[in-house]
């Protein structure tokens, strides 16, 4: 019996995705966290906690009476307010291969941006999408309010 039981779970170990790897290498860490705050990913939502990894294409989102705090692995600094959503779309920091660049898209509610040293190094591989505009980032902060979509 004790067989089969370790037999079947390393079986879903190898089905069942698992480990990080399996979105990418993460991009950064959640660093502060103040009420409901949560990661998108793949479809999953989790509960945003100090120390968890963000990865390409994760959505931060905040609720009512949220905060959440994420510093990417060049030192770029998110901070978002209440009911905000801000999408990682794209990011690479490559120093080794010449490789830089960040996309993101704050889809609702508050965000201040800190660039960090893909600011200093590529600030022209940097971009912010807004419902109506696209920021382009030079080495810089900012702060943006983005009303929630009619209906919401």
């Amino acid at each position: 019996m004790r067989g089969l039981l370790l037999g079947l779970l390393l079986a879903l170990s190898v089905v069942l995705p698992t480990s990080a790897q399996d979105f990418g290498p993460a991009i950064g860490t959640v660093k502060v966290v103040d009420g409901e705050a949560a990661v998108e990913r793949a479809g999953a939502v989790i509960p945003a906690v100090e120390g968890l990894d963000v990865h390409r294409s994760d959505t931060l989102r905040t609720g009512a009476a949220g905060a959440v705090g994420v510093t990417l692995n060049d030192g770029t600094l998110i901070s978002l307010g209440p009911n905000s959503r801000f999408e990682l779309s794209s990011f690479e920091f490559a120093p080794q291969r010449d490789a830089f660049g960040f996309f993101g898209q704050i889809l609702q509610g508050t965000m201040v941006y800190q660039s960090g040293r893909i600011g200093k190094i590529a600030p022209e591989n940097i971009q912010i999408k807004t419902p109506l505009s696209v920021v382009a980032v030079r080495g810089t902060r900012f702060a943006v309010r983005v009303p929630a979509p009619e209906g919401n």
